[in-house]
Order: C-alpha cells, then structure tokens, then sequence
C-alpha cells in the first residue's frame, strides 16, 4: 500500500505541477460549454454545424500534440539531465513540424472542407453552416501550434502557473467576442456561427502572443533564435522522429477513429449529433484531469528517467496512477449530479436532452477508468514505449471499437445511446492491455542518456571509418 500512496511532500508537488493544468483546463472546458450553449441558442442545425467542424480540428490538434509529443519527451529528460543545447533543439523541432502541421491543415480544409463536412450530414444547412465556421476557424491552426509548441515546452520543465494565467486571459476575450459577435450586442454585427469562429480566431491569436511574451521572459532555457531554427543535431533529429512517428500515426489514427464515431453516431439524426456535442462538452468539465495527469507524469517520471532515477521514477508512476483513479472517482460523481439539472440551461428538444442526459451518465461511470489508461499511457510514453501505446490505443480502436460501432450503426437499428454505451464499455480491455504493458517495464528508460551513449559511439565508429 505504500508504494501507492505518497507522502505530503509528494502531493504538495503533484499538485504544484498539475493543479494550474487542471485549473486551466477546467476553465477553457467551462467556456467551452458556454460557447456549446450560446450557439446552442441558434437552433440544434447550428450546434451540429460547429460539432463537425470542430471534430476536424480535433483531429488536427491530437495530430499536432502527437507529432510534438516525440520531442516533448526528450524535453523532459534532458531537463533532468540539464542537457540545454538539446533541450533548445526539441524546441525548434516542435515550431517546424507544428508549422508544417498548420499550413497543410489550412490547405486540406480550404479545398476539401465542403466534403469533409459531408461526411456527417446530408442536410444542406448544417452543410453551409459548418463551411461558414471552418473557412473562418482554418486560420486558428497558425497561432494553435505555436501556442501547443511553447506551453507544452513550459509544462514539460514544470513552469505551469503562467499558463494558467494566460489561458484565463485569452478564454475571457474568447467569452466577450462571442457575446458580442454571434449575438450582434453593443453596436457589433450579428455573425452568428461566424461570429464564433472570429472569436475563437481572435483569443487564440491574443493567447499566443501572451505565451511569446513569456517565452522571451522566462523561456530562455529552450527558446531559440530564428536564425538558428534549422540547427538540430541530426542523430537527435533521428531519435525524435523515431520516437515521435509512432506517436503522429497513433494520435491520427485516433482522431479519426473519433471522428468515425461521430459519423456512426450521426445516422441516428441532426437530434443525436446535437446530443453528442453536448454530451461532450458538459463531460469535459470532468475531464479536465487527464491534462494534469500528462503534465504530471512529465515532470515526476519524465524528469526523474532523464536524472537516471529509475527506482524513483517508478515510484512516483504507481502514485500518480492511484491519485489519478481516486480524483477521477469523485469528478464522475459530480458529473452525475449535473446531468440531473445541467440539461436545463439548453434550448433542445426533449429527445435530444434524454439521449445528452443518458450519455452524460456513461461517462460519469467510465471516467475512473480512462483516467487509469490515460496515468498508464502517458507514463508508457515518458519513456519512449511509443510503438505499444500506438498498438494498445489507436489500434485497439480500429480493430475492435471502430469496427463495432461502424456495423452496429448500419445493421442495426440499436439506438444513438446504446452505440454509445458499447463505445464506452470497450474501454475496460484497452485498460487491461495498457497495464499489462506497464507491468514489463520497458518503459523505464533515460533516454537522455541513450542519446549520449548513441552519439559517443557514432563518433567512434566515424574516426575508425577514417
């Protein structure tokens, strides 16, 4: 039992590292689910409209923090190991591929959205109405990666509360411009759906300059110099991209099994597609911890391997899992004491709020268990375990859930609640197999110094070949 729990010292850290993540979090979910509520309020086509789009850029942003996530994990250890120059080199890696990711993104979305788009609906107005959004919220993509490139660099090296400062700032603009430009109040223009997308475009630019500011200020341990963009040691190069092609296939494959959900779940009606993106947006209220458990697994494991900490490392994972699963215990109880009201605030049919109401519910009993396959994942991923955490995650997923809720969808006529039920008691196997990979161990790595062994030994290799 002690091995599971830690002492004050340890949670007064854990916490230190993960509240102002769950903090933030819990504010930009609360926002989110005014944002769901304002454009609630012109009619469930617009909620669909908005809930397809944003399951693309969700797509996009996982790809993002996959791509990114490679060498967040050697920003980790090489923190610990106080290896600064590699430490700036993760750093341009992410600002390169997050650009890359942005201007591909803007591309696909600018010739294709219209089909993309129709691949959840074949109703003409929720059609127009999520071309209107995405032509607008495609450009958020630029200030996006930027934003995830330097505030995952910060969370990484345990520098949080700033970002819980800046996030509170641009969520409050993002608040404003809503009200102001869906609604048409004081004088503004009445946008509806666009005025939403402008606003999101507008806090995320506002956002990001505020995280550059920060970065010039207390960022100088891995901010680096334009001109030096394009330096990064190429056997490192290699290690990231090693590390992190698994993570991008994985994180995509992801999405798009999401997205695949989605669209099973939208041949049940604009009503469950609506009642999806609400369930989703009251559920990340809850949700909120698994940003802190990442955060956490960072700093308390990643750091700890790349100080050559093993047995520390190991420690601190087994009471991070267990707090994870505790907390999350108690945010799925709160969850289901607000499905019994929450549903109040929304103008939506009855049958949509009981298919919202019902779902809502699920995710209150199964959130303790994604909560310990997320604490699992993420500490697999601390130690460059990437290929299995593709196979147990986006794998699992296309070989058993997607599958399932794909033919159940068509054969069937098994209700939006019940394809959504199945969905989520799949997860309770993932969590088996993610466990029985933890327990092998061969994530307990320091990878920082791999690197530096692998570089000693090319450079050996390279004055015998000469």
């Amino acid at each position: 039992m002690e091995k599971l729990i830690g002492d004050r010292k340890f949670y007064r850290r854990l916490l230190i590292i993960a509240m102002p993540i769950v903090i933030q979090q819990l504010i930009t979910s609360s926002v989110q689910l005014v944002d769901n509520l304002m454009v609630g309020s012109l009619g469930e086509l617009a909620i669909g409209s908005v809930s397809v789009v944003n399951q693309l850029y969700f797509v996009v942003i996982i790809v993002t923090f996959g791509a990114m996530g490679g060498a967040g994990i050697y920003t980790a250890q090489f923190f610990g190991s106080n290896q600064k120059d590699k430490l700036k080199q993760t750093f341009r890696f992410k600002l390169l591929i997050g650009l890359g990711i942005a201007c591909f993104a803007i591309l696909i979305f600018s010739f294709f959205g219209e089909n993309l788009i129709s691949m959840f609906t074949e109703n003409p107005i929720t059609i127009q109405g999520g071309l209107d959004y995405l032509n607008i919220a495609k450009w958020v993509m630029i200030p996006l990666v930027l934003t995830v490139a330097i505030s995952s660099s910060f969370r990484e090296i345990g520098i949080t509360k700033p970002l819980l400062k800046i996030s509170a700032i641009a969520i409050i603009f993002n608040v404003i411009l809503n009200y102001l430009l869906i609604f048409g109040n004081l004088g503004f223009p009445k946008l509806g759906i666009e005025g939403a997308a402008y606003a999101t475009l507008i806090s995320r630019t506002i956002e990001f300059l505020f995280l550059f500011v920060l970065l010039i200020i207390k960022g100088q341990v891995f901010n680096t110099s334009i001109f030096n963009l394009f330096k990064i040691d190429g056997l490192l190069l290699k290690m990231i991209v090693i590390t992190a092609i698994p993570l991008v296939i994985n994180e995509f494959l992801f999405s798009f099994g999401q997205t695949m959900f989605l669209e099973s779940y939208a041949t049940r009606g604009d009503n469950a597609l609506a009642a999806i993106n609400i369930t989703n947006a009251i559920s990340q209220l809850v949700f909120i911890t698994f940003g802190g458990i990442g955060t956490a697994v960072a700093v308390l494991v990643g750091n700890t391997l790349g100080e050559n900490k093993l047995k520390e490392a190991k420690e601190n994972s087994l009471k991070i899992i267990t707090f994870a699963v505790i907390f999350a215990f108690i945010l799925g109880i709160i969850l289901f004491v607000l499905s019994f009201f929450v549903l109040n605030l929304y103008d939506i049919t009855a049958e949509t709020k009981a298919i919202a109401q019902f779902n809502i519910r699920v995710n209150a009993f199964v959130i303790p268990i994604i909560s310990l396959y997320m604490a699992l994942y993420f500490t697999l991923r601390s130690g460059g375990d990437t290929r299995s955490t593709m196979i147990m995650d986006s794998g699992y997923i296309w070989v058993i859930q997607v599958p399932v809720v794909f033919l159940l969808a068509r054969l069937t006529n098994l209700g939006v609640i019940y394809l959504f039920l199945i969905v989520q008691l799949l997860e309770v196997p993932k969590v088996l197999l993610a466990y029985s990979r933890y327990k092998k161990e061969y994530w307990l790595r320091n990878l920082a110094k791999e690197n530096d062994e692998n570089a000693k030994r090319l450079l050996k290799a390279t004055k015998l070949n000469n």
